[in-house]
């Protein structure tokens, strides 16, 4: 990305959210909230991560949009592996 001389600040700006990658909470949240707990919303993710996608939407944040997705993809994988252990040694 090459940010020239005579970009104003508010260009910069929006360059450089196109690359700002999550903060280390914003990923925690993604990946251990993938989805609707209480509720009956199955396969929903919550109302937070919704909002937050919305968010990075509407500022332009791609790569967080593309994190956020690709974390709970994974959140949703974990508690699936959780799932399965539990009930492998529940038997």
């Amino acid at each position: 990305m090459e940010i020239k001389k005579s970009m104003t600040e508010e260009e910069k700006n929006r360059l450089n959210r196109k690359t700002i990658p999550l903060t280390n909470s914003e990923s925690l949240t993604f990946f251990f909230l993938p989805f609707a707990f209480f509720g009956n919303t199955i396969g929903k993710s919550n109302d937070y991560n919704e909002s937050e996608i919305e968010r990075f939407r509407t500022y332009g944040f791609e790569l967080k949009i593309k994190q956020a997705y690709g974390l709970m993809k994974f959140g949703k994988l974990f508690y699936l592996g959780l799932f399965i252990i539990a009930i492998y040694f529940l038997k």
